[in-house]
């Protein structure tokens, strides 16, 4: 009820005093339009009993009246709900004066419903909202507010309409949720809404949608949008995501084929992911993964190709009408197998799922679940699934670091992800990796980025470098005319603006700047502000030269210097010579130093394989002195001294050499025109124009009369070249085979496969046994440490010869190919009878048993012959 309203009325009530009842007769006066009168006897009336309905009753009769000038419908509506409220505790007298006036309980009612129609008329009749709120506000039991409710939401419905956008029809189901119109907006809203983010590229901006409006009907839709945004770049995190995030079935199936194919599926790292779609994709993946691992080859029946297993069980759905001629060979381990049936061109995976059907020239698997279709020199690719990801329209098509897809058209390269995604538009002439950086390239300049930046939906390449070149994974330098900048892998650059060039030869980097240098510790990736006029460095020692003193670090930067140095110098990978005044110094990696002179020859002795240990020599006088980490070793007479290995050097007096022991105990008379560095313990030696060697672990002269240096044949042998050929000598200094091959390759520790007048012999090094020989030519089928195998020709016919089993093929066949891998052989042999246009294949197992055998005429030959 309105206040003020309701005020009045309670003054009305209040304010008089108490008359007679004269409610009968103000009834008749409002009948009669006279309403002066009226107002008079109700007033007496209401002075006498405040209580009485009836008189409530007459006052809404009043104010009802359509003559009447001062006609309130509200009011008379107060009046009528406040006698239905006297109604109830009204008194015997109240109930013969109404009976009195000639009325009955239902002339309440009946009043009532006249207010009501009267109210609702007036703002129907309006069509006005205000007006059928207020009805609907202050009339709430009439009988024709459903009807204005109708109404009401009728025209703001066509208000939503009018305006046409989403945000009208969100406000429309707001106010009111219970319109008949509401089913029609929540489907308009629900369009609207989603056509709005088909503007929106941004994934960010897709994925809050779907937390604003998680009921849309368009979800799937959106989701599908994002899925194709979000696991493009096949991050195994962003797949992740997307799969702990949403729950559309088929979508995650797709994303765990993604993680299948690119990094793998690691149990641990997926939670909360639907447990019956998760076990069906590993158990088909566990299936077709248990086919994959069969080797396979092709057979030729009835004019048909069946596939085959090693064990000669029949393998996939089949037979074809034809098959890819590169499976002829054998050793088929391709997921996807070409074939034509029907006249068909058919991709097939293990299971025989058709993945691709249609006109197709070949395919490429390009890794990472990805197969390029080539077609009339166009380049297509789709997944390992079947699903389209690049239509059949470009020139080339490649896999980038297992991430990406770079495509060709009309000469210029783009990106695309594993969904078709296209993450940079064919603008580019090049594009590539450099470690974990991109670089892409535009009429001869370039620019860097990494994945995160390209998967991003703001993008910015700046191409800016004349060249870029990569230092490891974290840095890349990129080159301009004049400058250099060191680039880390977020794509800050790291050196000052002004860099003329950047070393980073050592552990530490230096910026040179047209001020000075600068210098970067690239472990934790800061840069001192500090400028120095001269930078020194080796594996070990950092010295740094400002206002004309050295500071001198052992390692990195972060040890306790040596300061106030006036010069310095540093000596091979690992001393550094200090002086302070007249007094200098060499210092070791371990800080042992050793006093040193201006003048004085110094040499670091190092091998070239970096070791633990660090030697220098100082010539004094007529002497030289050997120091190792700080420590004098020795002092000779020698001319020069050299590193042969840990604890052993050589010696050179009159232009001859020899060798020394760590105490300087001569090891070899110096009487050798050459000594080399040892490995393994051997040196190689040179005497008078031959070759020998010497073995310092055992202390052992080889022999110095060959023609050749000396070339391991196993640990313990070594091939050496006699007058005659080649043999076999061992570190002892035994020789087992004399010189007389002219070839000698390795079989095992104790066999050999050597060739003389021409013909290879396998034959045993430490007895005078040949296996097997006479061989014209042989070619490895399997070389592994367990198994040796290989297909040998003797006079024109092949055979094949294994390390344990021997000849498990004899050499009488007209040509012999493994169908099988290198591990497990599957051996197609063939024997030719070209005067009766017939050939006969027999197939053998790994240890040489017959499983099948088949003859074909020429035409049919043809048909199933390996081309290689």
């Amino acid at each position: 009820m309105n206040k003020v309203r309701y005020i009045s009325l309670l003054l009305i009530l209040f304010v008089h005093m108490v008359h007679a009842d004269r409610s009968k007769q103000a009834l008749r006066a409002i009948e009669k339009e006279d309403y002066d009168k009226a107002k008079e006897y109700l007033q007496r009336s209401y002075d006498k009993d405040s209580l009485n309905p009836l008189v409530s009753y007459s006052y809404a009769k009043l104010y009802v009246a359509q003559t009447y000038e001062g006609q309130d419908l509200d009011i008379a509506n107060d009046y009528i709900l406040h006698a239905f409220l006297l109604l109830p505790n009204r008194t015997e007298a109240h109930t013969n004066e109404i009976e009195k006036a000639d009325l009955t309980l239902q002339s309440f009612d009946q009043l009532k419903d006249e207010i009501d129609s009267l109210a609702y008329m007036r703002a129907d009749t309006l069509h006005d909202v205000a007006q059928l709120e207020h009805f609907i506000l202050h009339h709430g039991t009439a009988a024709q507010v459903p009807a204005a409710i109708a109404q009401r939401d009728s025209i703001r419905f066509k208000e939503a309409e009018v305006d046409g956008t989403w945000q009208a029809y969100q406000a429309f189901m707001n106010a009111y949720p219970d319109a008949n119109q509401f089913p029609i907006a929540k489907i308009r809203f629900d369009k609207l809404i989603y056509e709005s983010t088909l503007f929106s590229d941004k994934l960010s901006e897709l994925e809050e949608f779907l937390v604003k409006y998680p009921q849309t009907p368009f979800r799937g839709k959106i989701e599908k949008r994002i899925y194709d945004k979000k696991v493009a770049g096949l991050q195994e995190e962003d797949i992740l995501s997307f799969i702990h995030t949403y729950h559309n079935d088929q979508l995650i199936r797709r994303a765990l084929g993604l993680l299948y194919h690119s990094v793998g599926i690691k149990k641990d790292k997926l939670k909360n992911y639907n447990q019956q779609v998760y076990k069906q994709f590993m158990d088909s993946v566990a299936y077709l993964e248990q086919l994959n691992a069969a080797v396979l080859f092709p057979m030729y029946l009835d004019h048909q190709y069946s596939f085959y297993g090693l064990a000669g069980d029949e393998f996939l759905k089949g037979p074809y009408d034809e098959i890819s001629r590169k499976y002829l060979c054998g050793n088929v381990t391709e997921e996807i197998l070409e074939v034509k049936q029907n006249g068909e061109q058919l991709l097939l995976n293990r299971a025989g799922t058709v993945i691709y059907q249609g006109q197709l020239d070949g395919y490429e698997d390009l890794g990472a679940g990805v197969l390029a279709l080539t077609l009339d020199s166009q380049v297509g690719a789709i997944t390992m699934t079947g699903d389209v990801i690049l239509p059949i329209e470009y020139e080339e098509i490649k896999v980038l670091d297992g991430h990406l897809i770079s495509f060709r058209e009309k000469g210029k390269i783009g990106l695309a992800g594993i969904t078709g995604k296209v993450f940079l538009e064919p603008a580019y002439d090049d594009i590539f990796l450099e470690g974990g950086f991109w670089v892409v390239e535009l009429d001869g300049v370039f620019g860097v980025t990494n994945l995160r930046e390209i998967l991003s939906d703001e993008k910015e390449i700046a191409i800016k470098y004349e060249e870029v070149e990569l230092i490891n994974q974290d840095y890349i330098v990129g080159y301009t005319e004049e400058l250099e900048s060191l680039i880390s892998a977020d794509l800050k650059v790291v050196s000052p603006d002004s860099t003329l060039s950047i070393n980073t030869m050592h552990a530490i980097w230096v910026f040179r700047t047209p001020e000075g240098y600068r210098v970067y510790d690239k472990e934790k990736a800061s840069s001192e502000e500090a400028i120095y006029h001269d930078v020194l460095q080796n594996d070990d020692w950092l010295g740094l030269r400002k206002y004309g003193k050295w500071s001198v670090y052992s390692q990195n930067i972060e040890s306790e210097p040596i300061l106030n140095v006036d010069s310095l110098k540093l000596l091979g990978d690992d001393i550094a010579i200090v002086f302070m005044g007249s007094q200098g110094m060499a210092i070791f990696p371990n800080r042992q130093v050793v006093n040193v002179n201006k003048g004085e020859y110094l040499q670091a002795l190092s091998s070239s394989r970096r070791t633990l240990t660090h030697y220098l020599v100082i010539k004094r006088g007529e002497e030289l002195e050997l120091y190792r980490d700080g420590k004098l070793q020795f002092r000779s007479a020698y001319d020069e001294l050299g590193f042969i290995s840990e604890g052993f050097f050589s010696v050179k007096k009159d232009g001859k050499y020899g060798a020394v022991d760590e105490k300087g105990r001569l090891i070899m008379k110096v009487r050798y025109n050459a000594i080399g560095e040892a490995k393994k313990g051997i040196a190689d030696v040179l005497v008078d124009g031959k070759f020998g060697a010497f073995n310092f672990d055992d202390k052992v002269l080889l022999r110095t009369n060959y023609f050749e240096k000396l070339k391991p044949y196993n640990d313990n042998i070594l091939v050496v070249k006699e007058e005659n050929g080649y043999g076999l000598l061992d570190r002892m200094n035994q020789e087992w085979v004399r010189g007389s091959y002219e070839k000698i390759e390795y079989w095992s520790d104790s066999t050999f496969l050597g060739r003389k007048n021409g013909k290879w012999e396998l034959r045993a090094i430490y007895t005078d046994e040949v296996l097997i020989g006479d061989i014209d030519l042989f070619q490895y089928l399997s070389n592994s440490q367990d198994k040796k195998v290989i297909e040998i020709s003797v006079n024109s016919l092949y055979g094949v010869y294994h390390s344990e089993r021997g000849l498990i093929i004899p050499a009488e066949y007209n040509d012999i190919y493994n169908l099988g891998s290198a591990e497990q052989n599957l051996y197609y042999a063939e024997k030719a009878f070209p005067e009766a246009d017939y050939y006969v294949v027999v197939y053998y197992d790994d240890r040489g048993e017959k499983i099948k055998s088949e003859a074909y005429r020429s035409d049919e030959y043809e048909s199933i012959v390996c081309d290689e």
